[in-house]
């Protein structure tokens, strides 16, 4: 007889994995024993060895991948740290699993198409959208055909989708739903971990960029998911027979893209189903208040724990200026640790800062990016108005379709972030993009940056500027630097663009070591949306990583509930 111990750490709760530890519980002939210590769920078993090799395999097959498993283990153990009893959070949402799949997905089962099939493993039968109920296999076909017919159709749901064969708009990234996965290596550059993640439990968006010289993907990056529901799933499955690979998609939901950050996902901010949605994680060190909200969400402390919503408070809103230091504190809760610490916040919607907090636990802020100007015209005239004239004059006697095209530069707001200043840096290097939005433009910027072959680029300046309380980024300095390039050296894009990021990476590296001199550093806390942008989080991951911990806190959003709850330990009064 041996004691087997399977165990599937996640940064997060899964309610898959507490409900399918619930039902081997069942498995009596094994003595087995469940437990979920610090989001870490495991099955405890004894038996013979024959035995416990089919219950690895049974393990293997339920246990689906979910974007929050950040590691699996088998060991042999000589005492049992779980019990009997049924775990907590066993409410999963999915609509199905991989056992009823095959069953209602797969066009060459008996039963393909019947979505409300009964599930024994997930029961995703009793899950049904209201508005999919009723649906059968014909009323599918149906809305197929349509989509093939009119080029569109619209699907209710829980976030009701529209689904169309051509792009839906400009103004925006597009989003594919995929038909035929087999296909994705053909019409993206995907890596494992980014297979891995569409084919997860949560199905979440994820940011691809299509091959190059796609014929029909022209957009520089899309946003990528799987169907999440039986009769989407349906749909996708009827369309593949018919030779479509993906559809755009547009919907209510405003989920994000999940961000691959340290080796591991992690979500922008999150969009609970229902507004009362609560969740809750251990506070430690105590916050300095009862309550606060930061954005669409709120937080409260309570015998000894933090919950949060994404519900409005009336009372205790915080200012956005403090966006940075709350997402340092919510980074410290999840690595307990309050002191000697910094947090690079780059975010599209709050101000880019890095902040340090010392031995004392008091905050500073040492950098925050500018505000740039919002028309090209004030961009073109500041710069002309720098030490940047003559290489700005040069380049708009070079490149007259780019000056013009930075005339008629129209920057939304806010402007004091990173994706202002690649969209400035995207119409500089004559990037091409079909949506000439600051997220289109940011887009194509990334996207070049990730075609570039090989680590050397040239070096683009981020000097600094000081003023009363911090010191900010001599943008016009930057730009110029990278218009000199640009100059010398009109063809190689990739390589400037992959520069630009790599160069910030390294300028960011330079300054924590100089914080660190002074301070004693401990740790650095990566938060805010646009870390979204892989090629930047990468670089000062390889750069940075060398000499500090990097932190990310996963327990929560990097750019959204994270923020009202850092707010709960803001040294500030109400």
């Amino acid at each position: 007889m041996k004691m087997i111990k399977f165990e599937f750490t996640c940064s997060r709760p899964v309610a898959l994995y507490s409900h399918l530890c619930n039902q081997y519980l069942s498995h009596n002939e094994l003595y087995i024993t469940v437990g979920c210590i610090e989001n870490s769920y495991f099955i405890e078993a004894e038996g013979q060895l024959q035995q416990l090799e089919s219950l690895a395999d049974a393990i293997a097959h339920d246990f689906l991948i979910s974007v929050w498993l950040i590691d699996t283990q088998i060991t042999l153990i000589e005492s049992r740290m779980g019990s009997y009893q049924l775990l907590e959070g066993a409410n999963i949402t999915q609509e199905f699993c991989q056992q009823c799949y095959p069953e209602f997905g797969d066009n060459q089962a008996a039963k393909f198409g019947d979505i409300s099939i009964p599930c024994s493993c997930c029961q995703g039968a009793t899950r049904l959208n209201e508005h999919h109920q009723q649906l059968e296999l014909t009323d599918l076909q149906l809305i197929a055909q349509q989509v093939m017919q009119t080029g569109s159709c619209e699907l209710k749901g829980v976030n009701n989708l529209s689904l169309h064969l051509k792009p839906c708009s400009d103004l925006h990234r597009q989003k594919l739903l995929i038909c035929n996965p087999n296909t994705l290596n053909a019409q993206f550059h995907i890596k494992d971990h980014q297979i891995l993640g569409l084919s997860s439990i949560e199905k979440p968006l994820i940011t691809l960029r299509p091959i190059s010289e796609h014929p029909s993907l022209t957009a520089p990056l899309y946003d990528v998911c799987f169907a999440n529901s039986r009769a989407l799933v349906v749909v996708c499955e009827i369309l593949r027979q018919k030779g479509i690979d993906w559809l755009y998609f547009e919907s209510d939901s405003e989920d994000k893209p999940m961000i691959w950050l340290q080796s591991a996902w992690s979500e922008v901010c999150s969009t609970p189903k229902e507004l009362a949605s609560v969740s809750s994680m251990p506070s430690s060190p105590e916050p300095l208040h009862d309550n606060a909200s930061f954005n669409q969400f709120s937080a409260r402390s309570e015998n000894g724990k933090i919950y949060y919503e994404q519900r409005i408070r009336t009372d205790n809103l915080i200012s956005k200026d403090t966006a940075g230091i709350c997402a340092l504190h919510a980074g410290n809760l999840e690595h307990k640790q309050n002191k000697n610490s910094a947090v690079i916040y780059f975010s599209e919607g709050q101000t880019g800062q890095i902040i340090t907090q010392n031995r004392k636990q008091v905050t500073e802020l040492f950098f925050s990016l500018p505000s740039l100007p919002s028309t090209g015209y004030d961009i073109y005239y500041q710069l002309e108005q720098s030490p940047q004239r003559s290489v700005v004059e040069k380049f708009k006697a070079k490149y007259p379709d780019d000056y013009l095209k930075l005339l008629d530069l129209k920057l939304s707001s806010p402007t004091d972030n990173l994706q202002s200043l690649w969209a400035i840096a995207a119409v500089v290097l004559g990037l091409k993009s079909d949506n000439i939005t600051k997220q289109g433009l940011c887009d194509a910027l990334i996207s070049s940056a990730m075609q570039h072959q090989g680590s050397k680029a040239p070096r683009i300046d981020f000097p600094l500027t000081k003023g009363e309380a911090h010191r900010s980024l001599n943008w016009c300095k930057t730009i110029g630097s990278l218009i000199s390039y640009r100059l010398a050296d009109d063809q190689n894009s990739k390589k400037l663009a992959f520069g630009l990021q790599d160069s910030l990476a390294d300028f960011i590296s330079n300054w924590i070591e100089h914080l660190d001199l002074n301070l004693g550093v401990k740790s650095v806390i990566l938060a805010g949306s646009e870390f979204a942008n892989e090629v930047l989080s990468q670089r000062l991951s390889l750069r940075l990583g060398k000499n500090f911990p990097l932190k990310v806190n996963r327990q929560l959003d990097i750019d959204g509930n994270n923020l009202a709850i850092g707010a709960l330990y803001l040294r500030q009064r109400r």
